[in-house]
């Protein structure tokens, strides 16, 4: 029996920011923004690094950036399935220090009706990585097999089961809707 279900929001209850379109797909981006959703560098920092990267003043940056990460919206259909779920929810989000700020502030209504969140900059994780994983299922006290976590990535689906836990790779609320029938949730 599922006694947690730990959401992504990018993706899945949220649209996700449009973070290639800004980055320009520069490969070179991928460390600099995994340091930054993991806290590793100040916000100071990622602003000078990534207005160097993409050959911008930091300024123009900084409101480019703004615009594409915070221009995300409700995906209604699955925000009614996780307003009205029974079963003890939890966020995992690899989000970023601003981009969290942004969300925080914005969609508190999620965040509230979570039993609780864990944030990449706060743990100083990422889903990419297997350990963010084994501090849930150890912060959750439950063993893994009493706890669903949707996102929207296979890769980081399949790594979290590899710990044991049950999955749903998010592809569109009425598969959601399927998916969690099959694990007896409503």
């Amino acid at each position: 029996m599922i006694k947690a279900v730990i959401w992504d929001i990018g993706g899945v209850i949220l649209t996700d920011p449009k973070v290639g379109d800004f980055w320009k797909n520069k490969e070179d981006s991928k460390e600099l923004r995994k340091k930054f959703g993991s806290n590793k560098i100040s916000i100071d920092d990622f602003v000078s690094e990534g207005s160097k990267l993409l050959g911008m003043n930091e300024k123009d940056f900084l409101d480019s950036y703004k615009k594409a990460y915070f221009s995300i919206e409700p995906i209604q259909e699955v925000l009614e399935i996780y307003e009205n779920m029974k079963t003890d929810k939890y966020i995992l989000s690899d989000t970023n220090p601003l981009h969290l700020e942004f969300i925080k502030k914005n969609y508190a209504s999620i965040f509230n009706q979570s039993k609780k969140n864990y944030f990449s900059p706060e743990l100083g994780l990422r889903k990419d990585d297997r350990k963010i994983f084994e501090y849930l299922i150890e912060n959750l006290k439950l063993p893994p097999e009493e706890v669903l976590f949707i996102d929207n990535k296979k890769r980081i689906v399949d790594l979290a089961k590899e710990t044991g836990l049950n999955v749903i790779h998010f592809t569109n609320a009425e598969k959601l809707k399927e998916d969690l029938e099959k694990y007896n949730i409503k």
